[in-house]
Formats: structure tokens, sequence, C-alpha cells
């Protein structure tokens, strides 16, 4: 970001910081609302002389907003040289098949094999170091057990541009999903072959690193069809309107579905002990972002992305299949 600082008056109806900030300088410096978020989490930014680090502070017309300069990269990031499934690449964005496992940024404990670390040893640092500092280019996210495609920025205005397309819901998101259900329940996926999900999303009243449906969460809504049916599982496809942290998992298991192996949200004591034994082998949530749809920033093409079930979860599949009624 430009070291001087930045200014104005905010004029308009009551709104969150965030979003003010974002409406003023988000495309004139082309960065993402998430990063600016940042900013603002690390004291960057003052409303009325008084330092705010919360994105959601409600701003009143009047308001003076400062926004000053931030580091725009508080750690290096090392290359992690791990071989990438790379669906598509040109001079502007990458598309990867994420494999399960692999973080998507840098955390606690896991600061070096990450997809952004990557990222930068495919791209080489000075490509990759787009965005946020320790998200090169990465613009949404993905469980780091949750396979499937993921789209990497090469350049900032790039990132911004796509960032947008997130914002506005304007990119196609589709996942398959093994969820968890009983030959005598009544459950939704039971009873039609497509159907919604609606429920704002927050976090769990008592449990902070989790998620629920609650009131006062944010709008959210999961449409889901039915791809094939088993005695103890259903296999569906699930397309995010809107994309909120653990989005799908939450929202399966408010209808009684949870996402197979998801042993945060799902109870899964009613499925038999082979099937069990088999979610446990899996390891993880049976969860796979297949296709992704998007404009290009720069062409304006409209892209689709379809990466393949994992070897893996087919096999889960096919344990699940052959527990069907004869």
């Amino acid at each position: 970001m430009n070291k001087t600082p930045r200014s104005f008056v905010y004029d308009g109806e009551p709104t969150r910081l965030d979003k003010a900030v974002v409406d003023q300088y988000g495309a004139q410096l082309s960065v993402s609302r998430s990063q600016i978020e940042r900013w603002i989490e690390e004291g960057g930014v003052s409303v009325n002389g008084r330092v705010v680090t919360r994105s959601s502070h409600k701003l009143a017309a009047g308001d003076e907003v400062v926004v000053s300069s931030v580091s725009e990269a508080k750690s290096e990031l090392s290359p992690y040289e791990v071989p990438l499934d790379i669906l598509y690449e040109d001079n502007d964005l990458i598309v990867v098949n994420k494999p399960y496992g692999l973080s998507m940024h840098p955390g606690a404990g896991n600061r070096e094999k990450t997809l952004a670390n990557a990222i930068v040893a495919h791209v080489g640092r000075s490509q990759s170091r787009v965005g946020e500092s320790d998200r090169p280019g990465i613009v949404h996210r993905l469980d780091k057990d949750t396979t499937g495609v993921v789209v990497v920025a090469k350049s900032t205005s790039v990132h911004a541009a796509l960032a947008k397309q997130f914002a506005e819901r304007s990119v196609d998101r589709s996942y398959q999903t093994l969820v968890f259900t009983t030959p005598r329940a009544k459950r939704a996926v039971q009873i039609s072959d497509a159907g919604e999900v609606i429920g704002a999303i927050g976090r769990h009243p008592t449990k902070r690193t989790m998620m629920a449906v609650i009131p006062g969460g944010k709008a959210a809504v999961t449409l889901w069809r039915v791809i094939e049916r088993f005695e103890y599982g259903t296999l569906l496809e699930c397309r995010l309107k809107t994309g909120r942290t653990h989005q799908i998992r939450v929202h399966m298991n408010s209808i009684g579905c949870p996402v197979i192996g998801d042993t945060v949200y799902g109870d899964f004591s009613g499925l038999p002990l082979r099937l069990r034994d088999a979610a446990h082998r899996f390891g993880r949530q049976a969860l796979h972002a297949y296709r992704l749809g998007f404009s290009h920033p720069i062409t304006g093409d409209r892209l689709f992305f379809d990466a393949a079930l994992p070897g893996d979860f087919k096999e889960l599949l096919r344990v699940f299949s052959s527990s069907n009624r004869r």
C-alpha cells in the first residue's frame, strides 16, 4: 500500500468499516476486502482519531477514516517444492486441483508446507506475492482436508478482480459430498431429489472453533441435488450461493445429513461398523470442490474447470455402494 496515509469523511448510511474502506479504496489500490480486513486488525485504520481493529465497526455519517501505511509483508514465504495438479495456467492466473492435507496458507504450526508456499516455488517470489502477504494470489479457500479446484492470481490487479467476483457471488462453485442417511429416516435428501438449505451461519455460541446455524449469523444458501443414493448415505452435488466458513458441512448437519467423515459436526453412531471403519480409514470429510467457474479478469471469457473425485473418495463410494440391500 502507498506509504502516505489516506483519509476520507464517510457521508453515507451506517455501514461496516471494512465495507466503507473497500468502497473508497479497493479498486484504486487493487486490494481485496480480506486484505483490508487484515489491515484493520493490524491497527492500520483509525476512526475520528482512534485506532479501530474491528472490521464490523459501524461508521456513521461524518466519521473521519484514516488508513495508515501497513506492512505488506510481515513474513517472507519460503518456497515449498511439491508437485501441483495444475488444471490451467496463463500469464494472469493458475487453477489448481488441491489435494487433501494441504493447507491454503501459513498458520500456527505450519509456516512452510502450504499451497501459498507451493505457489511461491512454482511461479517465483516476484510474481506470487500479491494480495495478502501470507496468501499470495489465493482469493478463496478450501479446508485443509477438502480437495478440489482453486484459482490463484499472478498479479495484484487480477487478485482484486477475482475477489470482486467472489464478493458479488458471480462465481460458480459446485461440490460433491457424501452425506449420512439411514434407511428408515425421512430426511429432506431422502424424500426429494433436489432442494436448498437456507440458514444464517455464525460462530457457535459456546464452541468458538465451530460454526453453526444461528440467529443473527451471515445469510447462507446451499443448493443440493441427489447424484446417487446408498442405504446409509447419499452422494450430493452442492452449489454455493454464498460462501461462508464450513457452509456445506454446517448446512448438511443442520438438516440431519452430516458429511461423512466430518467428526467436528457429525454424529455417525448410526452407521454400521463396516462403514464407520471405512470412513475412519478415509480420514477426512467426504467433500470435494469439483467445479469452479468465473470470468477471466483480463479476457472476460467465462471459464469452467472440473476436477474428478480423488481415488480414495471413489473407494469410499464403492464401500457404501456395496452395503446396499440386495
